[in-house]
């Protein structure tokens, strides 16, 4: 008996057993029913802030940026796990509105590689989750330039938010085969950290080097209590 409950508990953990997972997604589908609405009216709702700080042109920026990131999934006091990162990457639009010299909001719409890549002793085979996401980064973003000892336009700044995700597909790798991984929330948020350096090029234009890192907050699936975690390094052109 001890060694079934073992068997079905490592079992979710890794995501392995789609039928469990289903079931749990059953179970709750009026709950997830919600938070899935929930989720795409907060993506309406903050795009159409977005849309609305636009009309300010002057103090209005755009750019594009690119980055590699070490994703993993993890329960909520994990920072992330060392033994089991998958490899992806990221791109979007950035949208950012300055409110003075040293303070912004910088939104966007980003795409996002995250996922697990780990060894399964109890299977005997490398898994692989590869979830595809849309974000919606909403941060605030502190800037110095020459107070920070810095001169000739170059800033340091740190930026701090929540982010919306949007699931739009998802897959797992399992004794060499890939299919579709079901049972996943559509729907996930957390909160963004951002440490980077700005400096000027051409006559008006900046680029943006930073690190960053993604903590989740709600559940890839039903009560698995497991988060997505992303480390990446971005470079990000600013119009």
């Amino acid at each position: 008996m001890k060694q079934k409950q073992q068997f079905l508990q490592n079992l979710r953990e890794n995501f392995c057993m789609h039928k469990t997972l289903n079931k749990v997604m059953y179970l709750k589908a009026g709950t997830n029913h919600f938070w899935n609405k929930f989720g795409n009216g907060l993506l309406v709702l903050f795009m159409l802030s977005f849309l609305t700080v636009t009309s300010a042109e002057a103090q209005m920026h755009w750019g594009l940026k690119l980055g590699a990131n070490a994703s993993t999934q993890s329960g909520i006091g994990n920072i992330g796990d060392d033994n089991a990162l998958k490899a992806g990457f990221n791109a979007g639009v950035i949208a950012k509105y300055d409110f003075n010299d040293w303070m912004a909001i910088k939104t966007g719409i980003e795409y996002q590689g995250k996922g697990k890549k780990f060894d399964s002793k109890l299977l005997d085979t490398k898994i692989e989750n590869q979830l595809q996401y849309l974000i919606l980064p909403v941060k605030a973003e502190f800037s110095a330039s020459e107070k920070a000892g810095l001169k000739n336009g170059n800033r340091i700044f740190f930026a701090t938010g929540p982010y919306f995700g949007y699931l739009f597909d998802a897959k797992q790798t399992l004794h060499g085969k890939t299919g579709d991984l079901t049972g996943l929330n559509d729907f996930d948020f957390g909160w963004s950290y951002e440490l980077g350096f700005e400096f000027p090029v051409l006559k008006s234009n900046t680029l943006q080097l930073s690190v960053s890192y993604d903590m989740g907050i709600a559940e890839i699936a039903g009560d698995t209590g497991v988060q997505n975690k992303s480390a990446s390094i971005n470079l990000g052109f600013i119009f």
